[in-house]
């Protein structure tokens, strides 16, 4: 299993070039440093300091933030503006598509009204996660856009459900059978502190809410370990490089260490799929940017594919550990993600996806150009797919209200075969 994977690329060819010789890591200490504590003294005119610099860094900012120019189609799609402008892709994406859009700010307080008058077929989201308050923002307000105003968001609301939550991921996995870490939660500090005199170390400890490895650590001395957890339920914990008023207490989560295990990122997006393996840089592969090309194994991509099915989801990152022993475990899945180089799989060279062959149930790779701002044109071509296969009855015509949306539409059909890929 483990040798199936062509290891074209070699991790240092895949590094990020550091640049400056020995005082890089002085002056990127020092840049953490005034980081840290710019955000604890001047925490407001920090969070300023980055919504400039986030809006900088969108080359749309600055135009109209509705379209007209249809190109042929019917559809208007809402974006959800994500505070860190991440929705960007989703806005590239329609403007290379000719799909007519309009952005949608919900952080404000006549936001129902916002989405009701918007006309918005389908809406594109993508939950912010600098903040904890702003996720539970858009956990909050999409829910209610789903169940009680009846609109279509894409990722479907089951999929955004767990993201960027390691306990609601973990109870998801459990519920499912779905082979993963031995991994134990607790809300309460004396039973948290008597697994911890017992429990085998090294260990790994998580904040449920973070991503590349923030708020990850490897416990090694079970007096270091007993610190953490009070912690966790005293004053609470800051993950690495994130506002300081954001502390997370009143759990912890602990997952088996695995020290030789390989790492897989395999992403789904409807019926493409991608593959690499995700390189250690120091203790952990999460946040590496370090990665290995080539052809993924087909018994990577059907474990993947078998997740796929049984959660009924169209947009998925996975990322699974391969045993010593040869074992796959789900180490986390995410609705959502970063695509921090333009191609996500890698065969002798060139970039394309893997695709199902259910006639031969093998899997075939296709070259191509797929993951065009950052995927968001396949998630594009998904949502508009299933649009033209079940239009939102009424949506549009009876003023946006569209109630009968989530009954019309099913969110687990692949738009280029205009079925369920998983069948």
């Amino acid at each position: 299993m483990v040798e199936c994977y062509d290891r074209t690329t070699s991790s240092n060819s895949e590094r990020p070039a550091s640049g400056g010789g020995l005082a890089q890591p002085f002056s990127t200490s020092l840049l953490a440093l005034f980081k840290r504590l710019a955000w604890r003294w001047f925490p407001r005119q920090y969070e300023a300091h980055n919504r400039r610099k986030w809006i900088a860094k969108n080359p749309y900012a600055g135009v109209e933030e509705g379209s007209t120019s249809s190109a042929g189609v019917k559809a208007k799609l809402g974006i959800v503006k994500e505070f860190a402008h991440r929705h960007k892709y989703y806005v590239g994406a329609c403007r290379e598509m000719g799909v007519p859009y309009k952005v949608l700010d919900l952080s404000g307080p006549d936001w129902v009204d916002l989405v009701r008058n918007s006309r918005c077929d389908a809406f594109l989201v993508r939950p912010s996660c600098e903040l904890s308050v702003w996720k539970r923002m858009y956990d909050e307000r999409l829910r209610v856009m789903v169940e009680d105003l009846g609109k279509i968001v894409y990722p479907s609301y089951q999929e955004l459900w767990f993201y960027e939550s390691k306990r609601l991921m973990c109870y998801w996995l459990q519920a499912h059978g779905v082979p993963h870490p031995r991994t134990w939660i607790f809300y309460n500090w004396e039973e948290a502190r008597e697994f911890a005199r017992t429990c085998e170390l090294p260990i790994v400890v998580k904040s449920d809410f973070g991503s590349a490895a923030s708020g990850v650590e490897i416990m090694y001395s079970r007096s270091r370990l007993a610190r953490y957890i009070t912690r966790c339920f005293g004053k609470g914990v800051i993950r690495d490089g994130e506002d300081p008023r954001d502390r997370l207490w009143g759990s912890v989560v602990f997952q088996e260490y695995l020290p030789d295990a390989r790492e897989w990122r395999v992403t789904a997006i409807g019926s493409s799929y991608f593959g690499y393996e995700k390189l250690k840089d120091g203790d952990f592969h999460s946040g590496s940017l370090l990665r290995a090309y080539g052809r993924p194994c087909d018994d990577l991509l059907s474990f993947a594919k078998g997740i796929m099915e049984e959660g009924g989801f169209t947009s998925m990152g996975l990322d699974i550990f391969e045993t010593k022993d040869g074992r796959y475990l789900v180490n986390e899945l995410q609705s959502l993600f970063g695509t921090s180089r333009p191609e996500m799989c890698v065969v002798d060279g060139k970039a394309g996806r893997m695709v199902f062959q259910p006639e031969t149930q093998s899997w075939a790779f296709e070259p191509g150009d797929f993951c065009r701002n950052g995927l968001c044109n396949l998630r594009v071509q998904m949502v508009l797919a299933m649009l033209e296969r079940c239009p939102p009855h009424g949506a549009r015509a009876a003023g946006g209200n569209g109630s009968s949306a989530p009954v019309a539409l099913s969110l687990n059909r692949d738009p280029e075969t205009r079925r369920n890929p998983h069948e």
